[in-house]
């Protein structure tokens, strides 16, 4: 038997429980808002919190039943696309109403159909959700076209957001200035640094509302002008009063800047790109170095002039001194000559400048004059020089020139200022002179040869007379023998250093040798062998720096001769003998060093006397005072020169300037 169908009626179910159910099975999203007031203004809705959301709801919106965020918070464009007020609108009148959205933003990309309606004191809600239903060809060509416009919306922000950046880190300071009134759009952090103060408060305003203190300097008419003109403009430590603050006064800088015009789509002038820095600290530093450049030059004018005038003096006074005086440029050409000078060449001055001294030194001279003329210029020391000048009557005279460098104020060379005295008898009377010493150095040495054989016989003839004699007395023999002795001995060793006198006189003329300080000290040495057992010495070498000098053996060995004799014949008998030869170079010159620690003597007491001939110090031992003499001589005549450190008890040191050979 077939079943019997039982009447069915809604009004026979729980209103709840058919609400729910009804809200669980629906396709389409239900949410219940309350209203959110603000808090001073009753009246307006500022925002919805959500009360419940039915099951297709928290699918499509993906969110719990009852969410924490109100609705502003979860959609932030809800206000942009309208929606917001769209719920505002339903509420307030009380009246259905519905709205579509395209919403691609805060997470979704869909189409949403909403219908809303008061109800109670919260606004229900129910949409539905276009993603999974069938779209049109024409729906579809407009989601794709809107996905490309999005797509270039992103370019477009991520172009402006990298374009911002690199506006951010520009190395200059830049501003963006908009319109008439020049509205700070964009500034970048460095314009703070020009500006005194920050950026932030000047965005959005005028210029020169924003920076009252730049107004009235020009600059609104150069900014007009590029507006109007569309035409860069380019400025260079342009002066400009600004404010380091807002609250400071105005200072001057200087600062170099250029407007460059921004143009719209359709090429119209809208703003202004300013690109700026300040180099006031530059300016000012030119200045000051300008500044003390005319207080140089006024200085200079200054001392030119009394340089002029003491010139002018020195002229009178110099043509009023009997020597010569002269005077020549930084390039060795005549400047000045005195009357003395003019006098003796017999021209006036103009003509000695114009023709200079070629005309009147031998032409054998000339160049080595003018050589060492012009290396005392480039080296800036003193000229000291000797030649032959031809006086006024065809004679040539022997002068002596001395001159010194001469300088402007500035530490420029004026040139070099000189005199010259006429020593032509004077080197007449050294050559009679230089030839009576040559006959008496020839004497001295004939003498010395001619003297040495007879007192050879008479040691000899005295050691026969000894051999076949017999003194009656011996006290008389023991007396006499000796002081004969002795004074032969003294007399053959006067004899010996008279011909050694001799033989200087021709040391300057020896011819130089490479010679080996190591060998000829060695030879020296075994020459003195008693001397050195006597002395007890220990004598040391350091030749290390050059072991071999350009110099006349014969002379080297006489020097070496002397000085290490004298050192062990004045060595302290309490002690044994120390002596150390060295050789070091001063600028390229062999310097011989003997040091010994014998007896010494006082150098700053009798320094002078030791190089004279027959001088003395010490009796107790023999000498004729002549070796340090003959030493001097050879070392003066190889252009050399010699100094002695020394003191009583503490031995001597003899530097040796070997010079040349």
């Amino acid at each position: 038997m077939p079943a019997t169908p039982v009447p069915f009626s809604l009004r026979s179910l729980p209103a709840e429980e058919l609400l729910g159910d009804l809200l669980g099975v629906s396709l389409t999203g239900v949410i219940y808002y309350t209203p959110i007031y603000n808090p001073t203004d009753s009246g307006e809705i500022i925002d919805f919190t959500f009360t419940y959301l039915n099951p297709a709801a928290q699918r499509m919106m993906r969110m719990p039943e009852e969410p924490t965020l109100t609705h502003n918070q979860q959609w932030p464009h809800s206000r942009a696309h309208g929606t917001f007020a769209f719920h505002v609108e339903a509420f307030v009148s009380g009246q259905p109403r519905e709205h579509n959205v395209n919403h691609q933003t805060d997470g979704h990309d869909n189409y949403y159909r909403l219908a809303a309606r008061r109800s109670g004191e919260g606004l229900l809600v129910s949409f539905t959700d276009t993603a999974d239903q069938p779209r049109s060809p024409v729906e579809q060509a407009l989601r794709e076209s809107q996905a490309r416009e999005k797509a270039a919306r992103a370019d477009a922000e991520e172009q402006r957001a990298a374009l911002g950046r690199a506006f951010e880190q520009a190395p200059v300071p830049i501003a963006i200035l908009r319109g008439p009134d020049f509205v700070v759009e964009l500034a970048n952090p460095l314009l703070a640094a020009v500006w005194g103060r920050p950026v932030a408060p000047a965005l959005g305003r005028p210029l020169f509302e924003a920076l009252p203190d730049m107004a009235g300097q020009g600059l609104e008419e150069l900014l007009a002008t590029t507006l109007r003109t569309g035409k860069p403009l380019a400025f260079q430590e342009r002066p400009t009063q600004l404010a380091r603050g807002t609250d400071s006064q105005p200072t001057l800088g200087y600062y170099s800047f250029t407007y460059q015009p921004l143009h719209d789509a359709q090429g119209q002038v809208t703003g202004i790109i300013t690109v700026g820095i300040e180099v006031t600290e530059q300016v000012q530093a030119r200045q000051q170095i300008e500044q003390i450049n005319l207080e140089l030059e006024a200085r200079v004018r200054e001392r030119t002039a009394e340089l002029q005038e003491s010139e002018a003096r020195f002229r009178i006074m110099a043509d009023a001194a009997p020597n010569q005086v002269w005077a020549v440029n930084p390039d060795s050409t005549i400047r000045y000559a005195n009357q003395a000078f003019l006098d003796f060449v017999g021209v006036s001055l103009e003509q000695y400048v114009a023709t200079g001294w070629a005309a009147f030194l031998p032409a054998e001279e000339l160049a080595h004059a003018q050589a060492t003329l012009e290396t005392a210029i480039r080296t800036r020391t003193i000229y000291l020089l000797e030649h032959r000048m031809r006086r006024h009557d065809g004679q040539y005279r022997w002068l002596q020139a001395q001159g010194a460098p001469s300088y402007y104020p500035n530490g420029d060379l004026y040139g070099y200022v000189g005199s010259a005295i006429d020593i032509t008898e004077l080197k007449q009377t050294n050559e009679r002179l230089t030839r009576t010493n040559q006959d008496l150095d020839n004497f001295v040495y004939a003498a010395s040869h001619d003297l040495k054989q007879p007192v050879n016989n008479l040691v000899g003839l005295f050691d026969e007379l000894r051999r076949s004699i017999t003194f009656i007395d011996p006290t008389e023999e023991d007396l006499l023998v000796p002081l004969v002795q002795d004074t032969l001995q003294h007399l053959g060793c006067t004899i010996d250093d008279l011909a050694a006198l001799g033989q200087a006189q021709q040391a300057g003329e020896a011819a130089a040798e490479e010679v080996s300080l190591a060998d000829l000290t060695e030879e020296v040495v075994n020459a003195l062998e008693p001397q050195v057992r006597a002395a007890r010495a220990r004598i040391t070498v350091d030749f290390a720096v050059r072991p071999t000098v350009a110099f006349a053996r014969m002379n080297l060995r006489t020097i070496l001769l002397n000085l290490l004799s004298n050192a062990l014949k004045y060595a302290d008998p309490e002690r044994p003998a120390r002596i150390h030869l060295s050789l070091w170079l001063d600028h390229g010159q062999p310097v011989l060093v003997v040091e010994d620690n014998g007896l010494g003597f006082d150098a700053a007491r009798y320094g002078p006397e030791l190089f004279q001939l027959f001088r003395r110090f010490h009796d107790h031992t023999a000498g004729s005072g002549v070796g340090l003499y003959l030493v001097n001589r050879i070392v003066q005549a190889s252009g050399g020169s010699i100094e002695v450190d020394s003191a009583e008890g503490e031995g001597a040191t003899f530097r040796v300037r070997l010079g040349r050979a």
